[in-house]
Parts: C-alpha cells; sequence; structure tokens
C-alpha cells in the first residue's frame, strides 16, 4: 500500500479549489431556481383576476392567457396572472 503525502500548502489550495467550486455552484443553484415556473390551479386565478370561467377561456382562445394541463387541472402560470393584474 503506497502512503501520499499532502504538503500544507497544496491541502490549502485544494480547500480553496473547493471553496470556489461550492460557490460557483450556489450560484448555478441561484440562477436555475430564478428561471422556474411556478403555476396556480385555475379557481384560484378566477378568483384572484376575479373573473368568471368563460372569460378566462376566452383570454385563452386569444393567447392572453395561457392554459397548462397536468392531468385533467388546469393551471396558469404566476408570470401569466402578474401580467394580466398589471393591465
Amino acid at each position: 500500500m503506497e502512503v501520499v503525502q499532502i504538503k500544507n500548502t497544496r491541502f490549502e489550495d485544494l480547500l480553496n479549489g473547493v471553496y470556489k467550486l461550492e460557490k460557483h455552484l450556489k450560484e448555478i443553484d441561484a440562477k436555475i431556481s430564478s428561471t422556474k415556473i411556478e403555476y396556480i390551479p385555475m379557481s384560484k386565478v378566477l378568483k384572484t383576476l376575479d373573473i368568471s370561467r368563460e372569460t378566462a377561456d376566452n383570454w385563452h382562445k386569444q393567447g392572453t392567457l395561457i392554459k397548462n394541463y397536468s392531468g385533467a387541472k388546469v393551471f396558469y402560470s404566476t408570470e401569466d396572472i402578474k401580467k394580466m393584474m398589471e393591465s
């Protein structure tokens, strides 16, 4: 069996590299987290925007409010809802 010794300065360099890598990974994670799209169920959107289902369907047909499906349930992105609330 071979024994490998790491000099003190080399170990510190290695440790600094690990810290830099950790920092870089945290930055990447933050970027990914900021691009995640959140979705709200239709029932909550109707209440939030104070609109009827028919209005939501019309907006979908016009391309103003895009439906997203999960099984038989309809969801809308929070970005689309924010845009609707601003206009």
